[in-house]
């Protein structure tokens, strides 16, 4: 697989989520997106009406929903979309209630990210929703009923980590959600890829998006020259 240096830019959601980080860090990464032409600027919820005046049309706002347990109620999370779509977000992150798909109610979980894709599709369709199901905190018969809930539901990614749990992305959990989502929708990798080797792991097993805060490192990265030769 060949890349040029434009697409791999491109393929990096620049993410600033930590609840400790000010106006001024956010200002800073969104300079960034626009200058390496990353694919969005990831912003907490609150931020995100900031984040849509500074980009401009220059470059993507995203966000996360139910961020980082998944435990609000889905009315909560369906306020919480339809307030950033409002606010200017164009790509949301749901967490899915992993806590209720370990409890083995797969339906409630089904219905919820259905409800979700459904109503925020209706208030902008051009909206990308990526659906994260926590990998590390799943089994293997819990993340397979997981993928194929997110699969099923039209969104149009599925995301592995938030970056906040016990462990980062696996390269055997892209391999499986590329298996059984086959081409229904596309795969976000994110949490603890932080060298260049990895990110391309990644891509080359299926991944289309990675979501990280080491966006301008991946890309310093590769004008080394370390794998793209």
């Amino acid at each position: 697989m060949m890349l040029t240096r434009e697409e791999f830019a491109k393929m990096q959601d620049h993410s600033i989520l930590e609840p400790y980080q000010v106006l001024e860090d956010i200002d800073k990464m969104i300079g960034q997106t626009i200058e390496y032409g990353f694919n969005a600027t990831y912003v907490e919820p609150c931020h995100v009406k900031h984040a849509r005046e500074l980009s401009g049309d220059k470059a993507k706002v995203g966000t996360v929903i139910g961020f980082p347990f998944g435990t609000n109620t889905t009315e909560i999370k369906i306020a919480e979309g339809l307030q950033c779509i409002r606010d200017g977000a164009d790509a949301l992150d749901l967490v899915i209630n992993y806590s209720m798909l370990k409890s083995g109610k797969d339906e409630y979980v089904k219905n919820e990210v259905n409800e979700f894709v459904k109503a925020m599709k209706a208030e902008n369709p051009e909206v990308v929703i990526k659906v994260i199901i926590e990998c590390c905190y799943l089994t293997h018969d819990e993340k397979v009923r997981a993928i194929v809930i997110v699969r099923d539901s039209g969104a149009d990614f599925i995301k592995t980590s938030t970056g906040t749990g016990s462990g980062g992305c696996r390269i055997g959990d892209i391999r499986l959600m590329k298996r059984l989502c086959g081409e229904k929708c596309q795969i976000k990798a994110a949490a603890q890829i932080t060298n260049i080797e990895d990110a391309l792991a990644v891509i080359e097993e299926g991944a289309t998006l990675i979501g990280e805060n080491t966006a301008v490192k991946l890309l310093a990265d590769w004008d080394k020259e370390r794998w793209t030769r």
